[in-house]
């Protein structure tokens, strides 16, 4: 699971899922609401949840707690936002 911080649009994607493997059929986003999209496949499978704009209104950005996970964190290599 990879979560994206995308500054220039304030949205988060959270990727469920990496590649296509047991993807059936397509991969199509669902409008939840006017911020959310849910990204699942033909079967209904989730892969994707996306928080479209206003992202830093409605998560605390500035900390990520994670608990219970059966397995290593790998750390990502940081990447400095740009002025726009």
């Amino acid at each position: 699971m990879k979560v994206y911080y995308h500054p220039e649009t304030d949205s988060i994607a959270i990727h469920l899922k990496e590649g296509a493997e047991g993807v059936v059929g397509e991969i199509m986003g669902e409008e939840l609401n006017e911020n959310v999209v849910l990204h699942r496949d033909d079967a209904g499978k989730l892969y994707e949840i996306e928080v479209v704009g206003s992202a830093s209104k409605v998560f605390d950005l500035s900390r990520l707690e994670v608990e219970g996970l059966p397995a290593g964190v790998s750390p990502a290599t940081r990447q400095q936002s740009k002025a726009v």
